[in-house]
């Protein structure tokens, strides 16, 4: 099943997130019929967490060509994961708050532009790009764990405000749990690999890049990553709540924070290992995941089909 997906690609598959993003559910049905209004179209909608990766690998047991994730990033991590490895073909229709992947790739964040987009596209084969891999979850951007990790979970936990603040909900949980922990302000974690061993309080591993974005501004962790490279890993030896708004000011306008004293960054590897004092919270692309005490890092290349 190689080459264009063609004028007529047979069934296609919809998964949406009918809690994604800000979208009112007016917006939600007017895209399912747009895209009904071009291909023939099966909709599914994700019920609980990780309900998307079922529901794609169902769609490639089910032999369909095209399937499109209409939601944020953590559902596009879903459906990525349910159709890695295989010949179907990820489509992605933006429907969530910062849409990381989706700019990646340099599709259209209107969800009617990207609809209008996938349908030109299909004249064109499909791209197989990498991913980041943290133990058997893949990631299309980033894996966090420890301190970032926890901010994404209590995201998580108020999607109401989620949806209602968007991106500085984010950010301002992230300042939230830094203020309210101690745990997080000393190195409980080990970083090894080509690099040698560093001790951490937190780290990042970036597939694509920017890790974020803040009215527009893209946050950038991992500035040399790019998607058809390797993986970048980012930490913070410690995590002084004083110098929050240094982290936050380089991070977002000046862009280096790299060279800042209290990081360690190590561009473009294979591969690396982190292993905590304790059990430590793990997210991909923002998806929490169940905490663990240690966790391996690796890009997988020519995984994913993706129609750009």
């Amino acid at each position: 099943m190689s080459g264009m997906i063609a004028a007529d690609p047979g069934p296609v598959v919809l998964i949406v997130n009918p809690n994604a993003g800000r979208m009112t559910e007016q917006v939600r049905s007017d895209v399912i019929a747009s895209l009904r209004a071009r291909l023939k179209v099966e909709v599914f909608a994700t019920t609980a967490r990780d309900t998307g990766i079922t529901i794609a690998q169902e769609a490639v047991e089910a032999g369909r060509r095209l399937v499109v994730a209409f939601g944020g990033d953590g559902h596009v991590n879903e459906v990525a994961n349910g159709l890695a490895g295989t010949d179907s073909v990820l489509g992605v229709v933006p429907g969530g708050t910062m849409n990381v992947f989706a700019r990646a790739l340099g599709l259209p964040l209107d969800p009617f532009d990207a609809i209008e987009h996938l349908m030109r596209a299909m004249d064109r084969a499909p791209r197989t790009v990498p991913l980041g891999q943290m133990d058997e979850r893949y990631f299309t951007f980033s894996a966090g764990c420890g301190f970032d990790a926890e901010a994404a979970e209590r995201v998580e936990r108020y999607v109401p405000n989620k949806r209602r603040f968007g991106e500085l909900f984010f950010f301002w949980s992230a300042f939230r749990v830094l203020a309210g922990s101690h745990r997080h302000r000393s190195p409980t974690l080990t970083l090894t690999g080509p690099f040698g061993t560093e001790r951490v309080a937190m780290a990042i591993a970036s597939n694509a890049g920017p890790y974020a974005y803040l009215m527009d501004r893209p946050i950038n962790v991992a500035p040399e990553v790019r998607l058809d490279g390797g993986i970048d890993v980012f930490g913070l030896r410690t995590m002084r709540i004083e110098a929050f708004p240094a982290y936050a000011w380089r991070a977002a306008i000046s862009g280096d924070l790299i060279h800042h004293a209290d990081v360690f960054y190590a561009p473009d590897l294979d591969g690396f290992e982190l292993r905590g004092d304790r059990p430590f919270s793990r997210h991909v692309d923002g998806e929490p995941l169940p905490p663990r005490s240690a966790a391996r890092f690796r890009v997988v290349h020519d995984i994913l089909k993706v129609q750009v």
